[in-house]
This record gives C-alpha cells, structure tokens and sequence, in this order.
C-alpha cells in the first residue's frame, strides 16, 4: 500500500520523477478476512477513558477527548471523524460523506462507498460548541498522532489497573452500536446511522454487550 503510494506520488504531474505509474494495475491480494474482536466498554470505565485522554493534551489545538466522545457519541469511524467538515452539518444531523486515511489523506468517500445521515444528540451538540471553527475541518488534528496518543493513555490505564482492556479508539464504534441496540433501537436503523449492513450487525454486535445478567426465570 505504502510502495502503490510512493509510485502514484512520484508519476503525478506536478512531480514527474517518474514518466509513468508501472505498477498502476497491480492489486494486493486480500489476506483471508477473521472477524474483528468486538470490545464495548463498560458504562462505568466510559467516563475514565474520557478523562485520560482529557488530561494530558499535548497540544492545546488538539482535543482527543472531544474528538473521542464524538466518536462514541455517533459511532463514527476515525477518519470519518476527522473527515468532517463544518459544510456537513445541515441542523440536527450530520452528512459522512469521505473518509480521511492514514495513507491517502482526504478521500471523498467512506470505507464502505455509501453517504449517510447520523443525528446530532444534544451531547454533539455540546462538543460542537466548544470547538473553534478556524478551519474548514472540525478536527483538524493528525489522525496518526491521535492513535499514537490513544493507545498511550489507554496503556496507562490498563497497567494502573483502571481499565478492563487496552482499549483502541474503534472500540469507542463498537460501544455506540452496542448501546444503541440495548436502547432497543432497531437493527435497520442501527445498521443506517453506523454505515453497515443489518447482517454485520447482527453478526457482530447484538451479543456483544457486558450489561446483560441471566435472569432468574
């Protein structure tokens, strides 16, 4: 992926080191897909999360906390998040539309190459507030150095024995499905909002949550 980038930069017009791209046609191979560990976080550990990431910012342009709950709150995907343009939000809802990568920056177009409405709740609405609009994007951060950072904190909080898990920032989607199908959402509609197929939530998630108890019958 990184050697198709490399040669698409050096064969652009602009740069010409290169006359022509020779491996233009060339596509990797899939490697045989497993299925993906599904982590939700538990309620009372949500809040720990948010703090940690709060707590040692190291740039004060950069807010990973914000920029987490966004993506707990709507279960939005990272680059999506950082994808997001001011021009997106039409009044309580918001427009994913593209997807920002770690290896091709901005593209106008989401993982699965399908647009999608996600509503603003009041607490998005609250984050939204907060954030300076000096830049066309609503997160304007490096998306690298976001997971670097998350990985670093929730490393922290799982050797002080604070976390359950070393938590990864798509755990934060996978807890918002999860939450949204134990409020009893339905699934076509879960499946809508997180950019999926009823079938993947089903399969993934609809047994995935720590909250459940046996009941006594």
């Amino acid at each position: 992926m990184y050697i198709k980038s490399l040669y698409r930069w050096a064969s652009n017009e602009d740069i010409r080191l290169i006359e022509r791209n020779p491996i233009i046609s060339f596509r990797m191979p899939k490697p045989p897909q497993e299925d993906e560990e599904i982590i939700v976080i538990p309620r009372n550990e949500t809040a720990i999360v948010l703090i940690a990431l709060e707590g040692h910012r190291r740039k004060p342009t950069s807010d990973w906390a914000a920029y987490s709950e966004f993506m707990l709150q709507t279960a939005m995907r990272t680059g999506e998040v950082r994808a997001l343009k001011w021009e997106d939000i039409k009044e309580s809802k918001i427009l994913v539309h593209s997807n920002y990568t770690l290896t091709h920056g901005h593209k106008n177009s989401t993982k699965t190459n399908k647009k999608r409405w996600v509503p603003i709740n009041a607490r998005c609405q609250e984050i939204l507030k907060t954030l300076p609009q000096k830049d066309e994007y609503i997160f304007p951060y490096n998306r690298m150095a976001y997971q670097s950072y998350f990985y670093d904190r929730m490393k922290e909080l799982y050797l002080a024995g604070l976390a359950t898990h070393r938590y990864r920032p798509y755990d934060l989607r996978h807890t918002a499905i999860s939450r949204w199908i134990e409020a009893q959402i339905p699934v076509a509609q879960v499946a809508a909002w997180a950019g999926n197929s009823s079938e993947v939530i089903w399969k993934h998630y609809c047994n995935v949550t720590q909250e459940y108890e046996m009941p006594t019958l």
